[in-house]
């Protein structure tokens, strides 16, 4: 009768063997989705926020005629109570150049520069540029701060389209075969430096 008991001896040592790895791929793969998807979030809050930061700039610049001079002159108190609304004393946040302008050579590094301040904050141009390149690595974005291509932003009339195109590899990313190209654009329009409406 005791010939036939079976020797279950191993058991489970086997079943954990199976399913641990199984358990550990799965968890891997719902923190990869979940760093893929906060980074894409993380990029078009600061999207954004730069669109609508950059849209104030003309009517800054043309009806306030607020400049960097000015406001370290101490100009006008009611001016200067303008100006900290529209701009801020950090030129990444704010910019009085008229990049706006047809055919300027200063739209997409004004873009690029006021983009990175909505992403990491303040601080000098290399600490803000190391900072966002490790934090666009740490989300997935082939080659950090390079893989950011804002090329296709462009100025047509009052309306400012704001295009970002980088690569992003989900975070195990197992013989480079998850990676995927992603693209977020925004239309706003720029306030009129005319009439002072938008």
């Amino acid at each position: 009768m005791f010939r036939f008991k079976k020797n279950e001896r191993g058991a489970v040592s086997l079943e954990a063997c199976i399913v641990l790895p199984i358990f550990i791929f799965v968890l891997m793969f719902f923190y990869g989705l979940m760093v893929f998807f906060s980074g894409h979030q993380l990029l078009s809050h600061s999207l954004i926020q730069s669109a609508e930061s950059l849209s104030l700039d003309p009517y800054a610049t043309e009806q306030l005629k607020i400049s960097w001079d000015e406001m370290e002159g101490g100009e006008d108190l009611v001016q200067a109570m303008y100006a900290d609304a529209f701009t801020s004393q950090d030129p990444y946040f704010s910019s009085n150049e008229k990049w706006y302008a047809e055919n300027s050579d200063l739209l997409i590094p004004t873009v690029r520069s006021r983009f990175l301040a909505y992403f990491v904050g303040s601080g000098t141009s290399s600490e803000m540029e190391k900072a966002a390149d490790e934090r666009l690595k740490t989300i997935g974005v082939q080659g950090g701060l390079d893989g950011l291509d804002f090329s296709g932003t462009k100025i047509e009339g009052n309306t400012l389209t704001i295009v970002i195109k980088y690569r992003q590899e989900f975070v195990f990313n197992f013989q480079g075969l998850a990676a995927f190209d992603r693209q977020q654009s925004i239309t706003i329009t720029l306030w009129d430096a005319v009439e002072g409406t938008n």
